[in-house]
């Protein structure tokens, strides 16, 4: 009896029919294996996609950004700017209350701000963003402007030359708002600059908040 001989394409096929049962095989094992896995995972999340955003992955995409640090600044950039009179602080030693008392027409009066002097004219800036209250003329203080800030702060700037702003404007912190000017009240220098701070409508010394971040405030 003759033996058939197998045609070429014969074997080659038989090949790839196997190696595609045994991938077959390989697929639905694995998927019968990852299913019994998950099913007695509690932890497993049925509901989202493993490439779904996460609750902890929302909550580093929308931590907060902390506010850019602001400090107080002073109200002149100069350098040749110095201080006359300090505030008024009846917890002080007598000797600097002394120091701290204005003179003005033959009366001495504790100064509520500080006073600031220079031999030349120089720029008043403001300590803060904030939007001016008032720009009015005192007869013994001369040229005003207050100026209200976050956190209820109030700067009010006394004896000015040249005003370069308005009611009702907003500027930025060290935005030139005015010019040094003369005063009625006792100085070494030409040019003053008497300045005040409210902190929640209560008169505060300027000193305890320059340099100092305006987040900390209450």
């Amino acid at each position: 009896m003759k033996r058939k001989k197998l045609r070429k394409y014969v074997l080659p096929t038989v090949y790839v029919m196997v190696l595609g049962m045994m991938v077959t095989g390989i697929v639905f094992l694995s998927r019968n294996l990852l299913d019994q896995a998950v099913a007695n995972d509690e932890n497993y999340n049925y509901s989202s996609s493993v490439f779904e955003e996460t609750d902890e992955d929302s909550e580093l995409v929308n931590d907060e950004v902390p506010e850019p640090t602001v400090t107080i600044a002073r109200p002149y950039t100069s350098e040749n700017v110095t201080v006359a009179k300090e505030f008024y602080n009846t917890e002080e030693s007598t000797e600097n209350q002394e120091k701290a008392l204005i003179f003005y027409e033959n009366t001495y009066m504790p100064n509520t701000g500080i006073l600031y002097e220079g031999d030349e004219a120089f720029d008043v800036v403001s300590i803060l963003d904030g939007t001016v209250k008032e720009v009015k003329e005192d007869e013994i203080l001369g040229k005003v402007v207050t100026i209200e800030h976050d956190k209820n702060i109030t700067s009010v700037y006394y004896t000015l030359g040249e005003v370069k702003v308005e009611q009702g404007a907003t500027v930025t912190q060290n935005q030139v708002i005015a010019t040094s000017g003369t005063s009625k009240l006792l100085t070494t220098k030409p040019q003053t600059l008497l300045f005040e701070t409210y902190v929640n409508g209560v008169l505060t010394n300027p000193n305890s908040l320059f340099d100092k971040n305006i987040a900390e405030l209450e």
